[in-house]
């Protein structure tokens, strides 16, 4: 337990920036983020990809605890500051199967929709990489059923007050 506490701790830190890191993020510029149709494989993260969008974004951390990633595992992983949410982007074609039918609070963007996504090392606000994939090619993506699972679980433990978000 002591493990997943540290984790929670971890990925909890993330829900609001410290000085520098919301200074920067807020400051970043016109190209720090870029508009990219969902799965286009000419944008920089990736080809072939939808995105799980979970709110609020505490929540969303907490599933990602529950999964045990580490930040330096190449996830790529994006939080949207400004609406509180984060952005889990998933292999193509199997996340909205996946999540048809909830829970509440996340939606799937699939290859008719566009997402804002960070351009640059950090991004911006509105779209800052929490866990950045190490090249494009080296992506690797969360599993949408065992992020559906991790967030029914983390619900569970919410509810039993095992975490403080």
């Amino acid at each position: 337990m002591a493990e997943s506490e540290n984790n929670a701790r971890r990925w909890a830190s993330l829900v609001n920036p410290d000085r520098e890191t919301l200074a920067r993020l807020l400051h970043a510029g016109a190209f720090a983020t870029a508009l990219v149709a969902v799965g286009d494989p000419w944008d920089r993260v990736g080809r072939g990809w939808d995105a799980v969008v979970i709110a609020p974004l505490a929540r969303g951390l907490a599933a990602l605890d529950v999964l045990g990633l580490s930040a330096d595992e190449g996830y790529p992983l994006i939080a949207d500051h400004s609406r509180s949410e984060l952005i889990v982007l998933c292999r193509r074609g199997v996340a909205a199967g996946v999540f048809a039918a909830g829970p509440q609070g996340v939606r799937v963007l699939t290859s008719e929709s566009y997402l804002l996504v960070p351009s640059g090392q950090w991004g911006g606000y509105p779209a800052a990489w929490l866990n950045r994939p190490q090249t494009v090619a080296s992506a690797r993506y969360v599993d949408p059923a065992e992020l559906r699972e991790a967030l029914l679980c983390a619900e569970v433990r919410r509810a039993a007050g095992l975490f403080s978000r």
